[in-house]
């Protein structure tokens, strides 16, 4: 499994993305997704092609993602719809089609929305019900026995991807001024302490992607074994990463866009009345 299976694993489930009820289907459901929701379900991808590596179960994009064993079928499919009980909600399902049999039956539904009940715990744990159906052991999740190689590289990628468009748009608008305090992520990519938070909600994340961000003080094997272990991805090992990885990673610092990198067309920030900045066009 390398990163083009997973990107060609996560268009089939983004493009053959369904309603719950009548309405969009596909690539214009694909575009309703947050970006917090994209994530998620790059996550359950993630997921996904780590138990595929681990089992050596077999899958294909079309007609839609499904994986293959033991003579069954398992259709992975992302509905998003509403009901009159709940807003609009989003769910990857996984389906048991026997060969030669009758429809698909519903195995488990992972909710990636707060407005769905699902007792699945996690986008492991729908991997486990996958490799179970086709007649694998269920997969321990990642952190007990370790992601592989692939997800690790996977999910530091995705975390990047999300911080430098991010930081491109903070360019673009002129969120950030020069020599103002914010997150270094990369050569001329720079975000806000809130954004950096959003996009790695907790301690463990954000240590994790800054260790990985040098290279340094983190060992590709122990990381492994280790994912979710705070005493691993500590505040203090983050500091000695950042000391011992020269300017190329991960850091707090101050900005270093000059005027000339800006968008010409954007002024100064100002503050309006409420305190929210404006960024107007000269005048």
């Amino acid at each position: 499994m390398n990163g083009e299976d997973i990107r060609l694993m996560e268009s089939a489930l983004l493009d053959h993305a369904r309603p719950a009820a009548r309405g969009r289907q596909g690539a214009a459901i694909s575009a309703l997704l947050s970006a917090d929701e994209r994530a998620a379900v790059h996550d359950v991808v993630l997921a996904l092609a780590d138990m595929a590596e681990r089992t050596g179960t077999s899958w294909s994009a079309e007609p839609e993602l499904t994986f293959r064993g033991g003579g069954s079928e398992v259709p992975v499919v992302l509905f998003r719809g509403t009901d009159e009980d709940r807003p609009a909600y989003l769910s990857v399902d996984a389906f048991a089609r026997p060969r030669g049999s009758g429809g698909p039956r519903l195995l488990a539904s992972y909710g990636i929305t707060d407005t769905i009940m699902t007792s699945l715990d996690g986008a492991d744990d729908l991997a486990s019900v996958v490799a179970e159906s086709l007649g694998h052991p269920r997969v321990p999740p990642a952190g007990s026995c370790g992601p592989t190689a692939t997800r690790m590289s996977e999910w530091y990628r995705g975390v990047m991807d999300r911080l430098t468009a991010l930081g491109e748009e903070n360019l673009r608008t002129r969120a950030i001024e020069p020599g103002e305090e914010a997150y270094h992520v990369a050569e001329g990519v720079y975000v806000t302490e809130r954004q950096f938070s959003d996009v790695l909600p907790g301690p463990t994340l954000r240590n994790r992607f800054i260790m990985m961000s040098f290279g340094v003080g983190w060992d590709p094997d122990e990381a492994s074994l280790r994912w979710s272990d705070w005493d691993y991805w500590s505040d203090a090992a983050a500091d000695l990463a950042v000391a011992a990885g020269g300017e190329d990673g991960c850091y707090w610092t101050s900005c270093e866009w000059a005027e000339e990198d800006y968008p010409g067309q954007l002024s100064a920030r100002t503050v309006l009345d409420d305190g929210s900045p404006s960024l107007g066009p000269v005048r």
